[in-house]
């Protein structure tokens, strides 16, 4: 089956806006039957902007444009949008998408001009629309083939894969699809998928090899574990072991594109 992409709209904006789209991706609807619905090269600013962003270090980049700006943005989730300037005079605008309250993906616009005020105003006030646009889409494809109301078992299998970057429970997923811890652990049983938390441990593995396969080698893999719901770095690394064999490093040694 064909795998629908993203570029087109993504490629059709940054012609509009006269920009570079960037990506920070934290939840798993961008990936889709094992393909990347965006240019993996999207989700590293090195790459999408070579001769700027790349030329600084990387300690830098990754401090000040993902764990900084994740800052500010869990520091006011209200705001639709933020501007982020570095010490190499790059000058982005940055719109974070959330659900359920948590930031599932952040797009930044650039490099920019802060010179020119009238164009930065009119990305500012697009890009948000833009940015919960891509993600609902995504979404969307994601869900493709799926006709009716969930089911009890889909329902679970969508919150996990909904939450599976978070600490979340079994009581959490059952509260969530409104029934009651034995009755969810009994569906489970009934339908041969495991326990809660092997379908969790499952979905993050998943989603390791995702980003391990698509992502760039900028992202290190202690970043890769956070992203993928692993609190420690040495359980990742057991788990992801355990489950194929092989550690995170050797995985993407012998997959990465």
């Amino acid at each position: 089956m064909k795998t629908t992409s993203l570029e087109p709209e993504i490629k059709a904006f940054e012609e509009l806006a006269e920009c570079k789209i960037c990506l920070h991706i934290y939840n798993g609807v961008f990936f889709c039957q094992g393909y990347s619905l965006v240019n993996s090269q999207r989700r590293s600013h090195r790459k999408t902007h070579p001769e700027r962003c790349g030329r600084e270090q990387r300690s830098y980049c990754v401090q000040h444009c993902m764990h900084d700006l994740n800052r500010r943005m869990a520091a006011s989730p209200e705001r639709d949008i933020f501007f982020v300037h570095c010490r190499n005079r790059c000058f982005e605008v940055a719109a974070p998408v959330y659900r359920n309250g948590r930031c599932v993906l952040t797009v930044f616009a650039g490099l920019l001009d802060p010179k020119d005020k009238e164009k930065v105003r009119r990305i500012a006030r697009v890009l948000p629309v833009f940015a919960a646009g891509l993600e609902t889409k995504a979404s969307e494809i994601s869900l493709v083939g799926k006709e009716g109301k969930d089911s009890f078992p889909e329902k679970i299998q969508k919150f996990i894969g909904d939450h599976y970057f978070e600490d979340v429970s079994t009581a959490d997923a059952a509260r969530a699809v409104c029934i009651s811890v034995s009755r969810l652990c009994h569906i489970l049983k009934e339908n041969s998928m495991g326990t809660f938390s092997q379908m969790l441990t499952a979905e993050r593995i998943y989603h390791a090899k995702q980003f391990l396969t698509f992502s760039d080698s900028d992202l290190r893999l202690f970043e890769i574990a956070a992203l993928c719901g692993f609190r420690e770095y040495e359980h990742f690394s057991r788990t992801f072991k355990k489950e194929t064999g092989v550690t995170p490093a050797a995985w993407r040694k012998e997959h990465q594109l």
